[in-house]
């Protein structure tokens, strides 16, 4: 038999139900612009009957059994796994571009200073052929010899403060993963004090999600989520973390100097020293390819370092003691003579060293150049005090000769002194090389962030709010609202009535 109440209860329960409802639209209709927010939307379900044997023919009104977050979970998991990518691309294509910069343009020699120097040596040198006994001409050469050797120190340092750029972007970059780990590890707490609760922790979870999308784009991660909302996060072969916990990175400076990160930031767990791998793609990795990359599959500094590098010992050697290319063999300025007769003379050496410290600085020839560098390669001693050390001619007591000076300047402008390439030939190469990576990962950074956006906008379709879908909400609520209020007041009519029967009767 039905309660004697019913009408009245079910007019009650479908009041709550539409003011759950309104408040619920009002509530998705004030958030529209708050970044993260998952518009929400009202479960409700019919009651039926009290007993499964009751006679009455009416079910018993509404129940709101949750108020939940429209969100698509495999959405979000494609948005970070491109979010990842779009942000290592953009890393490495920052600093590429920093590195074009260094290097200058390939086909705009005014932009590229070594080759300018380079060029501008050898006109000096060409110079200095017409008349070998000038002492203004050798003058001039060797003021544009060190304006050459400064020129490629000076590149050689930008490259140097470019990757200290990057290891202390490393660091800044571990300390907001930090940060963010430790905010989701509380929110994971706070969900599930408020779900223990019967709270909402609707709100919770789009923080979490807001950070969760800041955190993909500092690393590559893999996020896993239990039945209460509660995350766990992985990066590379570190949980990150997990339920309340999580794990704290910590930047170290690396001091094995047979390391090829000797002097960088080493990135460890700091409760057990371990070092971590910090996945294959995120902001970080861009960073640690650029920074450390050394190879011809990961060119990072590094490997334009030793790129400079080898085009500073390759051009010293050749000047210094000539070079076989082919079957034609080009005397250096060791095989020649100065004006005052000198041979056996170093052009190029390193720290200002003399040409007997750069022979004498390794048991072989071949060693001692490995001890120039694109960072310390300077004119010789004897060349800085004595520009008549210049060893133009080919044989003694014959100052007029320029026959040694032919190879030298075949050396710096036409000899493949690189196997196959020039010396500003090799030094273009580099800056193609730069050129064509920075493109690349311009071009894969725009590919990855138009996937990034396009996923990002098919998310918001999903759980963004409308303003015209709450609008209609809002009225759909307030009309049944209104018809719930309409239907208590009838009954409340009907019981008063009921009531003064029974006491006049």
């Amino acid at each position: 038999m039905a309660s004697t109440f019913l009408g009245l209860s079910i007019a009650s329960s479908g009041l709550n139900a539409a003011q759950i409802g309104l408040a619920t639209t009002t509530n998705n209709m004030s958030n529209i612009d708050t970044t993260g927010y998952s518009r929400q939307l009202v479960n409700q379900t019919s009651v039926g009957p009290a007993a499964v044997y009751s006679s009455s023919l009416v079910g018993n009104g509404v129940d709101v059994t949750s108020v939940d977050r429209v969100r698509s979970d495999s959405l979000d998991q494609k948005y970070w796994q491109e979010n990842s990518a779009s942000n290592e691309w953009d890393a490495k294509s920052t600093y590429l571009s920093q590195l074009e910069t260094v290097f200058g343009s390939s086909t705009d020699d005014t932009t590229s200073t070594i080759n300018t120097a380079l060029n501008t040596f050898n006109t000096d040198l060409e110079s200095l052929s017409t008349d070998p006994t000038s002492t203004s001409v050798r003058a001039t050469v060797l003021e544009q010899a060190n304006t050459l050797c400064s020129t490629i120190n000076d590149t050689a340092s930008e490259l140097t403060q470019l990757r200290s750029d990057v290891n202390n972007d490393v660091k800044t970059t571990v300390a907001q993963i930090n940060s963010y780990t430790t905010q989701i590890a509380t929110l994971n707490k706070q969900i599930v004090v408020a779900n223990a609760s019967g709270a909402s922790s609707n709100e919770l979870k789009d923080q979490q999600g807001v950070l969760v999308d800041k955190l993909s784009a500092l690393v590559g991660v893999n996020v896993t989520k239990n039945d209460d909302g509660v995350l766990k996060i992985t990066v590379g072969n570190s949980v990150l973390v997990d339920g309340s916990d999580s794990k704290q990175l910590e930047c170290y400076t690396v001091t094995d100097t047979t390391s090829a990160e000797y002097g960088m930031y080493g990135i460890r767990d700091e409760a057990t020293g371990q070092d971590v791998t910090t996945g294959d793609s995120g902001s970080l990795n861009g960073y640690l390819e650029i920074r450390d990359g050394a190879t011809s599959d990961s060119k990072g500094i590094p490997y334009y370092t030793n790129q400079l590098n080898e085009f500073a010992q390759t051009f010293a050697k050749a000047f210094n003691e000539g070079i076989t290319v082919g079957t034609t063999t080009y005397s250096g300025n060791a095989d020649g003579y100065g004006l005052d007769n000198t041979t056996d003379v170093r052009f190029f050496s390193y720290d200002n060293k003399s040409s007997a410290d750069l022979i004498a600085s390794a048991s072989t020839i071949d060693a001692a150049y490995q001890n120039i560098t694109a960072a310390n390669i300077t004119v010789s001693k004897d060349i800085q005090n004595d520009s008549n050390k210049i060893a133009a001619s080919s044989t003694a007591n014959a100052t007029s000769n320029s026959t040694n000076l032919a190879d030298l300047i075949s050396i710096s402008t036409s000899a493949d002194i690189f196997g196959n390439a020039t010396a500003t030939g090799f030094f273009s190469a580099i800056i193609s090389t730069v050129g064509t990576d920075s493109a690349s990962a311009t071009t894969q950074y725009n590919r990855k962030s138009t996937i990034t956006s396009y996923i990002n906008t098919s998310r918001s379709s999903v759980s963004a709010v409308s303003s015209n879908e709450e609008t209609v909400n809002l009225t759909k609520y307030q009309a049944a609202y209104a018809a719930s209020a309409s239907a208590t007041s009838t009954w409340s009519k009907i019981y008063d009535e009921t009531i003064d029967m029974v006491v006049s009767s």
